[in-house]
């Protein structure tokens, strides 16, 4: 069974300027990873009247290009209202004299040239997942083009071994009026996220105590920390020599040596990122009915799984206990609509408490989620409903502290085999 959900990049569109026609297959390469339609255009001249009557999503460009250059072509673009909502993202070799002038032009970011692979592609999947929630029609009132943040002083938590990096980005990103927190030890990040959730959490890969990739990857497997925003600082040479094998779970990347303006440029596209992604949480209770309920079956629905499951766990670990998961595939001979398998959903259904919940997941596979059951508890209930339902394959999972995405993985395991 297919487990992806619907990406959102795949509807999205990036530009890429560049003269250099192999750069500009180097780079349409790494798009085609991500998903995203591409557009592939020579010079800034040439961009400029496609992207007035067709804009793209993200614009890639190189800075120096013959004619209208990176720089005047980001500036059009900001100049514009109807445009300058539209991710900018600057090519260069130079140094920080041409990064201050594409950032006064209304560049959104930097990558240097050529751009390390998991650089790029972390970036601009980030881009692409702002433009995408800001673009979202569920939102009527977007972020100012300004960039600016309501409400209290964001939090932001470094952890750096060494002290003289981790003290002068603290002195960086105070000059923002962020509240920013420093500590030396993975113990001590531990106690300050037990006191207080911060917005953006900051961690360097060397660590005293081991790698902060691998710090990180402990993180995102607990529940209390899955979803935390991290930013991972690394040395650009050892991020390439391990790009096939290492797969860095931080939400993005920060290539040591790095200039003030690509730290504060890096947290800032992050805020905004988590300040869009909680305000699109904060809409659910007004979501369409279709998108909770299943109409064929009358149960929720797939993402409706996903979200209760996420609030489930926290909440479970919370106070102790397990989360169960009861998967149930039907057999390939007994479709939903028709015969026995029309009495599926109703009799899964009357098997479950008031606090259960069935979810439809595809054309006849079911999961239900029941808090605080344990393995024990779930083989009851296979027991009770094996005899009432066709012909199919059941799936037990408990466990306590564990990630959605880990239970869920189990339970795709047991129903495939």
């Amino acid at each position: 069974m297919d487990t992806e959900q619907y990406d959102p990049i795949q509807t999205l569109q990036v530009m890429v300027v560049d003269d250099d026609r192999v750069f500009r297959n180097y780079i349409e390469a790494q798009l085609e990873m991500l998903g995203c339609q591409i557009v592939s255009v020579e010079s800034g001249d040439a961009a400029w009247p496609l992207i007035q009557t067709q804009p793209p999503d993200l614009v890639l460009l190189d800075v120096f290009m013959p004619g209208m250059s990176g720089i005047e072509l980001c500036r059009k673009i900001k100049s514009a209202p109807k445009l300058r909502g539209i991710p900018v993202v600057l090519l260069t070799m130079l140094g920080a004299k041409v990064k201050d002038e594409g950032y006064q032009a209304g560049a959104d970011d930097f990558l240097n040239k050529p751009p390390h692979l998991t650089e790029l592609r972390t970036r601009l999947r980030n881009l692409l997942l702002l433009r995408s929630l800001q673009t979202s029609h569920d939102f009527e009132a977007p972020l100012s083009t300004e960039g600016e943040l309501t409400g209290p002083p964001p939090r932001i938590l470094i952890l750096e071994s060494h002290g003289i990096l981790r003290e002068h980005a603290i002195g960086v990103l105070a000059q923002e009026a962020w509240e920013v927190t420093g500590v030396a030890t993975q113990d001590g990040l531990l106690e300050c996220l037990r006191a207080e959730r911060p917005d953006v959490v900051i961690i360097d890969q060397d660590l005293l105590e081991g790698s902060g990739s691998t710090l990180v990857s402990r993180l995102r497997s607990q529940v209390s920390t899955a979803d935390l925003t991290i930013l991972l600082m690394c040395e650009g040479g050892s991020q390439e020599l391990t790009v096939g094998a290492w797969q860095s779970e931080a939400d993005e990347h920060l290539i040591k040596p790095f200039e003030d303006t690509e730290l504060k440029t890096r947290v800032r596209s992050l805020l905004k990122h988590s300040d869009l992604r909680r305000r699109r949480d904060a809409q659910v209770l007004d979501a369409d009915l279709g998108a909770i309920k299943d109409p064929r079956s009358g149960v929720f629905t797939r993402p409706f799984l996903y979200a209760s499951l996420e609030y489930l766990t926290a909440f479970t670990t919370l106070i102790g206990r397990p989360i169960g998961l009861l998967g149930y595939r039907m057999s390939a001979h007994t479709p939903l609509g028709a015969g026995a398998g029309h009495q599926v959903p109703a009799l899964l259904a009357k098997q479950l408490k008031p606090h259960e919940i069935l979810c439809r997941v595809g054309e006849a596979l079911f999961v239900a989620i029941l808090p605080g059951a344990d393995l024990a508890e779930l083989q009851l209930r296979v027991d009770l409903l094996t005899p009432l339902l066709p012909a199919g394959r059941f799936a037990l999972v408990a466990g306590t502290g564990e990630t959605p995405a880990s239970l869920l993985k189990r339970v795709w395991e047991q129903l495939r085999g």
